[in-house]
């Protein structure tokens, strides 16, 4: 007989009388949430996210108000800190935010003079700390993104201007700037060319300078500046025995049509050669083999390109060596491949080129 206590719908199942307890008896009951929940959970990110936005736009605003000519003013006194408004109207200007001032002829010679000044000051004591260094270097990078002519005198006796070890940096702005120059001149509508007096004899000078780190650099310039007697050098340079000037002399003749390029191409493009790639200083903290696989991934990519734009200025090319380094990338087992430091994204851009590169006469 059961306990009368116990209400039969309470009871088990074997009448054992023990009573099961309901789900909904275990949770806690349900409160309405307070202000101070509403405000952890949904008001408070939203501040700190609001702040985070107005910073940026701050930050942003600011970068945007700042003016060249201000910077400028700002370069023609004296201070530590002049090195970084020199980095920030290098900055600016690579940016294309102020077109007409790169066209100021005005502001060039300005510009030009203060660097000048600089070089000249390094010379009596000091001028040399990192500071002042960083400094040239920055002014000569801002002076290469104009579109005119002038100025150019001024980076070409930084070019040349090595008095101590430290301005080697200072020499390899100077002459990536004008580099630049040259590109930016010729983009323009109508073209305009680079021109100076010295400007052939100093760049001539420079690709047999004995710092490799110069003749690389200035590889590179001769192949936009692209006279004809830079062409000349620059099929001399092709057989340097330092890689990277080698190399950059090949990419310049390649995109000016040139078949002297093509053996150079064919060795930056060869897995077993590598060069380029251990003669790169890699001091710590750096990860060598990532910045490995990072230099053997760009000297392959402008590789590539320069035997395409050499196929397109030259249809008569025998391509057939880089076709031939290009197989061996794509045929390349896995082993191989990171023995070469040479990355995925890499291999599947030379089957690309593969695709559209001639194979040969």
């Amino acid at each position: 007989m059961s306990d009368p206590r116990i209400p039969p719908d309470e009871s088990t199942a074997d009448g054992s009388g023990s009573r099961s307890v309901a789900g909904e008896e275990l949770l806690p009951p349900v409160e309405p949430p307070t202000a101070g929940f509403i405000l952890r959970l949904f008001v408070v990110p939203a501040v700190i996210v609001l702040l985070i936005v107005g910073v940026s736009l701050t930050i942003s605003w600011l970068v945007h108000r700042t003016r060249p000519e201000d910077l400028v003013l700002g370069l023609q006194g004296s201070g530590v800190y002049r090195w970084q408004r020199a980095s920030e109207l290098a900055d600016i200007l690579h940016s294309n935010r102020f077109p007409e001032f790169r066209r100021s002829h005005e502001a060039a010679t300005n510009l030009a003079r203060i660097l000048r000044r600089d070089i000249e000051a390094a010379g009596s004591e000091g001028g040399m700390s990192p500071e002042d260094i960083n400094l040239r270097d920055f002014l000569c990078r801002a002076l290469g993104e104009f579109e005119v002519n002038e100025g150019i005198d001024v980076l070409l006796l930084a070019s040349e201007t090595n008095r101590d070890p430290a301005e080697r940096w200072v020499r390899r702005g100077a002459i990536q700037a004008i580099a630049v120059r040259a590109h930016n001149l010729r983009q323009l509508d109508p073209p305009m060319e680079l021109e100076h007096p010295q400007l052939e004899a100093t760049l001539l000078r420079l690709a047999e300078d004995s710092d490799s780190l110069i003749r690389s650099e200035t590889a590179y310039a001769l192949g936009r500046v692209a006279t004809p007697a830079c062409v000349q050098r620059l099929e001399i340079m092709v057989g340097d025995p330092h890689a990277d000037t080698r190399y950059n002399a090949a990419v310049g003749l390649a995109h000016l049509g040139n078949v002297r390029a093509i053996e150079t191409l064919a060795e930056m493009l060869e897995p077993v050669l590598l060069a380029s790639v251990l003669e790169e200083v890699i001091e710590e903290p750096l990860d060598p083999t990532q910045l490995r696989v990072h230099k053997r991934g760009t000297i392959i990519h402008n590789a590539i390109l320069g035997a395409i734009r050499l196929a397109a200025q030259n249809r008569q090319a025998d391509l057939s060596p880089v076709v031939e380094s290009l197989q061996q990338i794509v045929g390349a087992d896995e082993e191989t491949l990171q023995a070469a430091y040479i990355s995925r994204a890499a291999v599947s851009e030379a089957r690309r080129a593969l695709e559209v590169l001639p194979k040969g006469n």
